[in-house]
């Protein structure tokens, strides 16, 4: 049969429509990709979660307890050209006494003759209280903001909406550390992350709390499909005391918030509630940043850099009088002194010296950058934000660097874990089984095992005030002592093996236990069940 010419077409035109349906369907997200310059899977919503490799980037984070030399070494710096601000600089805060250094060294919120910023800098500073992130950045967007607080994970965030706008702004000073103050308050019940699992979690998404729900579920020993189930059924609530709220209302299992109501929110509920974890364990996870408009770094850069000392000072002003610190701070922020030193005893502020280590002045990998990127990542594969943007052009550490002469030698100060045999007592809150390879019959690690002892050493830097226990499974192969032994010093050959390539992680932080073959998963009667006996076990186990 032969074909006029119009049938002709009119098979081309199926044949390209179903060629062309058939890769839009099988290839469409890539051909999008290439057509829009979007992601699309990396910004959309993951079905199954984040996970653990997500937070890989915060596997270079200082360690505790020991963080190095802290401020020798940093280049001081110049700024370039001169500027100071002819009005008063606006600084937007919460109800946070992470804020104090810089109310206290103001003599309050308003500028005014007992401001020491106005004394030794002639800088009128005023503080603002601003409660909702969304109002606090469009004050920020508009210019009825100078400089803004916020969290290095939520930075991440409203920086890619900055870049959006095309607008620019840096962060210039780390504030504080969170070390208590954010947390997971539960039923006692729920003794560790696992255990969240079948449970309702209230959380305020994209949020610092969420960040560090995500974090925990990420380093959990929870199937991937697990850890998606759990963050199904999240209930997302309007803040962090909501969340709090629904847990003292006995409407959910578990909620994530912080200081007050992280204590508020165990007090409320007695014997039967406890804080699962918080940040006094997952040590380098949520961190205060200040950050400044672009316009106001590039016209007034010396009042920037004396807005960054007084801040500094402030943190030794605090440490010279407590007592008159936390009234200033309390009048305020309209908290009572207890509830100032409450909220105090939750974070550490951190000085010159921790700064000059988080922003990489002295050497070695800014963790800024790594906390700032992974958050990034997290709230890109959430479907929060596309633009991207890198951690580098969102910091401007010259104002750090110009004051290197004023604290010379200064370092960064840990409290120092003392060792701790394992008793009874002692709450895991992360539990994972681990398969590490030794040459049979020895305490020999093979090479294979190397890349699963790298992630354990990286789970110890970042839950920083915890111990890990490692405990020694074998088969039954063998006599009850030899493998009791053997069992022994394998976990023993893991300790060493982190020590020697974590020199930051202090022995006194591991607890080893040989088992030998008394504790085996499956039955020892068949090659595959003596293979799943020959395991270690990880516990991370909080240092109460």
């Amino acid at each position: 049969m032969k074909l006029t010419p119009f049938a002709k077409l009119f098979i081309t035109v199926i044949i390209l429509a179903v060629v062309g349906y058939a890769a839009w369907h099988y290839k469409g997200t890539e051909i999008r990709k290439w057509a829009t310059g979007k992601d699309e899977v990396a910004a959309s919503k993951s079905a199954d979660g984040v996970s653990q490799s997500d937070f890989s980037a915060l596997n270079n984070a200082p360690a505790d307890p020991d963080r190095g030399v802290g401020s020798s070494g940093v280049t001081p710096a110049s700024l370039a050209g001169s500027g100071k601000l002819d009005r008063p600089l606006v600084v937007a805060i919460n109800t946070w006494a992470g804020h104090a250094p810089g109310v206290v060294y103001n003599g309050g919120l308003e500028p005014g003759a007992a401001s020491t910023y106005r004394q030794r800098f002639g800088l009128d500073v005023k503080f603002v209280l601003i409660e909702d992130p969304a109002a606090k950045l469009a004050a920020f967007r508009k210019g009825d903001v100078d400089i803004m607080w916020d969290t290095v994970d939520n930075w991440a965030r409203e920086a890619s909406i900055l870049a959006e706008q095309n607008q620019k702004a840096k962060s210039i000073i780390l504030q504080d550390w969170s070390r208590g103050g954010d947390g997971i308050v539960s039923l006692s019940s729920i003794k560790s992350i696992e255990e969240l699992k079948g449970h309702k979690v209230a959380c305020t998404q994209f949020t610092p709390s969420h960040f560090l729900l995500l974090y925990v579920l990420a380093q959990s020993g929870l199937a991937p499909e697990d850890r998606a189930q759990v963050e199904r059924d999240i209930i997302f609530t309007q803040d962090a005391p909501a969340a709090a709220a629904m847990f003292k209302a006995k409407q959910v299992d578990a909620a994530v918030t912080w200081e007050p109501d992280l204590s508020g929110a165990v007090a409320a509920r007695g014997d039967e509630a406890h804080v699962l974890v918080s940040t006094t364990a997952a040590s380098n996870i949520i961190a205060d940043t200040l950050v400044a408009r672009q316009d106001l770094i590039d016209r007034n850069p010396e009042t920037v850099r004396d807005f960054v000392y007084g801040w500094l000072e402030g943190i030794e002003m605090m440490k010279k009088d407590p007592a008159s610190s936390y009234d200033i701070v309390g009048r305020a922020l309209k908290l009572d002194a207890e509830t100032v030193s409450g909220m105090l005893s939750g974070l550490k502020l951190t000085t010159y010296a921790d700064n000059a280590q988080f922003y990489g002045l002295a050497g070695g990998k800014a963790h800024y950058d790594t906390l700032f990127n992974t958050a990034f990542v997290i709230w890109r594969k959430k479907g929060l934000v596309t633009r991207s943007i890198d951690a580098k052009d969102w910091a401007d550490s010259r104002f750090l660097s110009a004051l290197a002469a004023q604290y010379p030698g200064q370092k960064v100060e840990e409290p120092k874990i003392a060792a701790k045999a394992p008793s009874k007592s002692d709450r895991a809150i992360i539990n994972r089984q681990i398969q590490i390879h030794f040459t049979p019959g020895s305490d020999e690690i093979m090479a294979g095992s190397y890349f699963v002892l790298d992630a354990l050493g990286d789970t110890m830097t970042s839950f920083g005030n915890t111990y890990l226990r490692v405990e020694g499974n074998t088969d039954s192969t063998g006599s009850v002592a030899t493998n009791l032994t053997l069992s022994d010093r394998r976990a023993i050959a893991v300790k060493n093996y982190i020590v020697k390539n974590f020199p930051n992680i202090e022995p006194s932080r591991f607890q080893t236990i040989g088992r030998g073959s008394a504790n085996p998963l499956a039955t020892n009667e068949t090659e595959a069940g003596r293979q799943l006996n020959r395991r270690t076990d990880i516990k991370v186990i909080l240092s109460e």
